[in-house]
């Protein structure tokens, strides 16, 4: 298994615009192959938010941020957006 995590920085007023944009995330890729789980994470304090996503393995994920389905669901992207990422990759070693 492979997970991926976005860690966003929001600025509080385009939180709500983001929380909108990420809304049924995990619905749109439910047929991605390997795939398995989407979340979308808001901080309880401060203004990391998390996009959390579970594959079955690395060349899944890859393969997706590669496709015309990542193209599509990026199309509608802000290029002046205030929010900066940083993307990381894990190896799951133990999963319950």
């Amino acid at each position: 298994m492979y997970v991926s995590m976005n860690k966003l920085k929001v600025p509080a007023d385009y939180q709500s615009h983001l929380e909108r944009a990420f809304a049924g995330g995990g619905e749109r890729m439910k047929d991605v192959p390997g795939f398995l789980e989407f979340l979308f994470l808001a901080p309880a304090e401060g203004n990391e938010y998390i996009v959390f996503t579970k594959w079955a393995t690395e060349q899944d994920f890859q393969n997706w941020t590669q496709s015309e389905a990542f193209q599509r669901a990026h199309a509608g992207s802000n290029p002046n957006s205030p929010v900066t990422s940083t993307l990381e990759g894990y190896a799951v070693k133990a999963h319950s």
